[in-house]
């Protein structure tokens, strides 16, 4: 080694070492932080939480009826449509109705139903976080973007709410990201060689398989998979073109075959007034000269992706006024990530409703792009310290805040389960499994009760049959009904109690959080369960 390089290697340890320090510290504070989230797994938000009330319940049930029958439906629906299958593009969820499915059904005697997809979210939230974190370590500069990138995701409380979640957006996001992923990585590829005819058709094919994730995933990733293919010289020869149309028809042929196979039938929506056509109707896109839906689709919706998600926004702003600034360039695989995130974004607007749930969907790839374009604004190492120093800031307001958060979820749990076994467990130990029809915060604790039987409520929203429901009630045998109501709430099934059914036990104190919220509870504000007997 020369003289002159060992003079620029010397000067260049103090860099090296601050980036090692600054690291570790990221990892730290990102290991803390998951360990801390993970205390209040079972109990922060509750189950069924009032912000997407009843879908994790109805989310297991459909995933465990899949794994053991290959039926995507909520069998306990009765006089629901979803009791049956909701049709090809909304009962094809082969990829997350295994992986929830397979372990409600193994581990049913241990835990219930929402606590175990939770635990598969959290898996698939940790797997989104390792994948922003491994490519931007791939990327620059041992990985400090991605890492401080990452920390703003999981201090938000999008990544909070749907890591402690029985739903499947974790899994979209995690899927839409990991195709992103998959496209940026083909790209740089075929920078330095042909690609391989086969990865046309794998691209088709995987867009189209993806479906089996959810229906969300390839409404997000069309648009991005045509730009990308395009990009990739799908257009130069016939081969290529012919590749891509294959792989299009066989995964459509996969799928058709699979869902043909368990259910008999390639009714692309079901039937009646189901799941699908309840989000379908509210799509931005089928509204485009409504000012109240394009004020929600803009800006109520910015508003609401800063409070879930305003560590994010902050790094991405941050990273974007760099760029004005500065005038970065990027390279042609950044640009090229960068675009594909924003057809995904546009897609998001497009194609999905503004509920907050949704925003997972689209973050993981929102991480990605702050990540790159930090890479300028960590250029220096006091840039890279004062970064340091607002996450450690952050933070500890976010610890704070779980640590009155998850204890605000314990207290409501325990208070809702044992309310619940109070008046339930009696009728659980006659060995007679009577049919017991229960509200949003119930229906987690009566699926995992093997001694009952239960039904959900999904027969006013989903109704199947033209009959009054206390027709339905009695031709369905239901013995039992488990009613809520708080301060500002109360069952829609009151006035069928009152005149069908005897009181025959009551609860009160403080067991949900609907109308409640985690940073003011209002614990002053007392709730009721009561269990009525058919006369």
């Amino acid at each position: 080694m020369t003289n002159d390089e060992l003079r620029i290697t010397n000067s260049n340890a103090p860099i090296r070492r601050s980036q090692l320090v600054i690291r570790n510290l990221l990892v730290g504070l990102i290991a803390l932080l998951v360990a801390d989230q993970t205390r209040f797994l079972f109990t922060y938000p509750v189950p069924d939480t009032g912000m997407w009330f009843g879908d994790e319940s109805w989310t297991m049930l459909t995933a465990r009826a899949l794994a053991h029958s290959g039926v995507a439906r909520v069998p306990e629906a009765l006089g629901s449509s979803l009791a049956q299958s909701n049709g090809f593009v909304n009962g094809s969820i082969w990829i997350t109705g295994l992986l929830y499915g397979i372990p409600a059904n193994l581990f049913a005697s241990l835990a219930n139903p929402v606590a175990i997809g939770r635990v598969v979210s959290l898996i698939l939230s940790l797997g989104i976080v390792y994948s922003i974190a491994v490519w931007s370590r791939v990327r620059k500069q041992e990985g400090l973007p991605g890492l401080l990138a990452a920390f703003a995701l999981i201090t938000s409380d999008a990544f909070a709410f749907s890591s402690h979640s029985a739903r499947f957006d974790a899994a979209t996001g995690l899927a839409v990201l990991l195709f992103e992923l998959m496209l940026i990585w083909l790209f740089k590829r075929s920078q330095k060689e042909t690609l391989f005819t086969g990865w046309y058709f794998a691209i088709a094919f995987l867009a189209v398989l993806s479906l089996a994730v959810s229906v969300h995933v390839p409404t997000l990733i069309a648009l991005p998979a045509f730009y990308a293919i395009v990009r990739l010289g799908v257009l130069k020869n016939l081969r290529r073109i012919t590749a891509a149309a294959l792989g299009l028809v066989a995964g459509c042929a996969l799928l058709a075959i699979l869902y043909w196979s368990t259910t008999g039938s390639l009714d692309l929506l079901g039937k009646g007034y189901n799941q699908y056509y309840n989000v379908a109707n509210s799509l931005p896109i089928l509204h485009p000269f409504s000012w109240q839906v394009q004020r929600i689709n803009t800006i109520d919706r910015a508003v609401q992706v800063w409070n879930v998600a305003w560590p994010l926004v902050l790094a991405l702003m941050a990273g974007i006024i760099a760029w004005f600034v500065q005038r970065t360039h990027f390279g042609a695989i950044e640009r090229f990530a960068l675009v594909l995130s924003l057809l995904v974004l546009g897609s998001w607007m497009l194609f999905e409703g503004p509920a907050v749930f949704y925003n997972i969907h689209i973050l993981p790839v929102v991480t990605l792009s702050a990540s790159i374009l930090l890479r300028p604004v960590l250029s220096s190492v006091p840039a890279r310290w004062l970064a340091v120093a607002a996450a450690i800031a952050i933070a500890a307001t976010a610890l704070l805040r779980q640590e009155q958060y998850g204890h605000a979820g314990e207290r409501l749990v325990n208070g809702n389960r044992a309310a619940i076994h109070v008046l339930v467990d009696p009728l659980s130990a006659r060995g007679e499994r009577p049919l017991i029809l229960t509200d949003e915060p119930g229906l987690n604790e009566i699926a995992a009760d093997t001694n009952v039987r239960l039904m959900t409520n999904h027969l006013l929203l989903f109704g199947a049959e033209d009959k009054p429901v206390p027709d339905i009630l009695r031709e369905n045998g239901v013995n039992y009904l488990l009613l809520y109501s708080t301060v500002r709430w109360h069952s829609p099934f009151r006035g069928i109690a009152d005149s069908l059914y005897t009181l025959v036990g009551e609860r009160t104190g403080t067991l949900t959080d609907q109308a409640r919220t985690y940073s003011d509870p209002a614990w002053n504000e007392i709730d009721t369960l009561r269990l009525y007997k058919a006369k």
